[in-house]
């Protein structure tokens, strides 16, 4: 028997660490991916379909919100759009606005807003079935970037933003 290569024990080592955070990532997949939240935060996912709820676990939810996502609303002069919004933080108040701005003119156009009504603790706000038309400003073939926001003391604080582009 010939001497030991002196890296033989850490590499031993760092299989067994690896080993064993394969097991643990295996027995609590949820603490791979935190939580639907966290893997999403901040994010406006936009949708041509309605999101459902009663998801079995948050990597499904996740799973689902991101195959359903849409960067493009198709529509002739009216849309019909659906959005998941994750909000960075708890809004902290009862309310949020929903903001469209139009990123496809310089300086960038805010065309509209809504207020949608939330919980203080809530962080994932879902708006199906948001109705928009030329009618309220928005033109086919521009880019939106849509924010999920709150004025505070005059300012607009951002808590999540997407974009989608109305064909």
């Amino acid at each position: 028997m010939g001497a030991e290569d002196p890296a033989m024990p850490r590499h031993r080592s760092l299989l067994a660490l690896l080993g064993w955070l394969t097991v643990c990532a295996s027995l609590f997949p949820g603490a791979a991916l935190a939580d639907g939240w966290s893997a999403m935060k901040g994010k406006v996912v936009v949708s041509d379909a309605e999101f459902r709820t009663g998801y079995g676990s948050d990597a499904q939810m996740v799973a689902a919100v991101r195959k359903q996502a849409k960067g493009t609303i198709k529509g002739d002069g009216a849309w019909t759009m659906n959005l998941m919004v994750f909000l960075k933080e708890p809004a902290g108040a009862t309310s949020i606005n929903i903001v469209y701005y139009d990123v496809s003119v310089k300086p960038r156009d805010q065309v509209n807003f809504s207020e949608v009504a939330v919980q203080a603790s809530q962080k994932i706000v879902q708006v199906n079935g948001v109705a928009i038309s030329k009618d309220l400003g928005f033109v086919k073939g521009h880019k939106y970037e849509v924010l999920a926001t709150r004025l505070i003391g005059g300012k607009e604080k951002v808590y999540a933003k997407g974009v989608v582009v109305l064909k």
